[in-house]
């Protein structure tokens, strides 16, 4: 008896370099998401920042502090619109407890811990505060800002750590900075009655 044999079909084949995995067209889409909320935390977060027209971004600042001094130096020549006046800790704790900042003057429970950054009747510390000052800054440094959008434990772990760490790492001075010159008016003690030999009352 003739019996037909059943013929095995042959599977198709792609060609070299034409395979398309689901696993590849995950990560692109992944990598694709990631970008663009990146894209979209660059341009939304920097102006979600801005104080309101006419508030002044006040920085204080451990004076002593190497690392805090060279933050202050670096907003200083980012800052061309002069949005940002800065003071050091040490020299302003009445301002601080004015304004509601009195536990992080000297003698306050976190004295010293952080930079502080007061915009009119808001008060920002550690993390927030330094973000909200890039916040103000020219480009590229204003883009930096974007991670605002970091969870604040996450943001505010990593500042505790360098700031527990700074005197080791980067040293201190035995003495608050004296500013001269466009610098010195920058700050929030500068009296311009000083640059025209006028004591003070």
């Amino acid at each position: 008896s003739s019996r037909s044999k059943a013929r095995r079909v042959p599977a198709p084949k792609h060609a070299p370099g034409c395979t398309v995995t689901t696993m590849g067209v995950a990560r692109r889409s992944v990598v694709g998401a990631l970008v663009g909320a990146f894209s979209y935390a660059a341009w939304v977060v920097p102006e979600q920042l801005q104080p309101p027209p006419g508030v002044e971004t006040w920085l204080f600042f451990d004076g002593v502090c190497n690392l805090c001094d060279g933050f202050v130096n670096f907003v200083y020549f980012g800052d061309s619109a002069r949005r940002v006046r800065f003071g050091a800790v040490q020299k302003h704790t009445d301002l601080l407890r004015k304004r509601g900042a009195g536990r992080y003057a000297e003698g306050g429970e976190e004295a010293l811990t952080t930079v502080v950054v007061i915009q009119g009747d808001q008060v920002y510390v550690r993390s927030a505060a330094a973000l909200r000052v890039l916040a103000v800054m020219d480009q590229p440094w204003r883009t930096l800002s974007m991670f605002y959008f970091l969870p604040a434990a996450f943001r505010d772990a990593a500042y505790k750590l360098v700031a527990e760490y700074r005197y080791k790492l980067f040293g201190q001075k035995e003495e608050c900075m004296a500013p001269t010159g466009d610098f010195k008016k920058r700050f929030l003690e500068y009296d311009a009655r000083e640059d025209l030999g006028v004591e003070s009352p």
